[in-house]
């Protein structure tokens, strides 16, 4: 059983970073579409909860750049503590009864504008 669970917390991190990458070549193919168009375009065009995304605040608009902050739960495997371990060191440690502990992730996703056109996209943070 320990050593399932050494392996576990060694494939756990390369599975969520691989989840990571699809997700995030998911999201840039779809945006790709709105390189050339008007920020008003992706304004009332762009939907980011249909990639799992929730929006946390309204989007931001300056001359060169139309800004979406978006958060993203993030569930992060908690594994079951060793009881011989715990008790030495003290009381036992709770763990969520679902296995896992979600945090919600930012991410801003920056469309890049040149002369009221998106140029780029540009994304900041780890959640995207």
């Amino acid at each position: 059983m320990k050593f399932n669970s050494k392996i576990l917390i060694l494939v756990a991190p390369i599975l969520c970073a691989a989840c990571a990458t699809t997700s995030q070549n998911k999201i840039n193919q779809s945006l790709q579409h709105y390189v050339g168009q008007s920020p008003d375009q992706v304004r009332q065009q762009l939907n980011l909860t249909q990639f799992g995304y929730k929006v946390s605040e309204a989007p931001i608009q300056t001359p060169d750049k139309l800004s979406y902050t978006i958060l993203r739960k993030m569930p992060i495997p908690m594994g079951t503590p060793n009881l011989g371990t715990s008790i030495t060191m003290g009381a036992p440690i709770p763990t969520p009864s679902n296995g896992s502990l979600n945090i919600d992730m930012k991410c801003q996703i920056d469309f890049i504008l040149r002369d009221n056109r998106v140029e780029s996209i540009q994304y900041i943070g780890k959640a995207c």
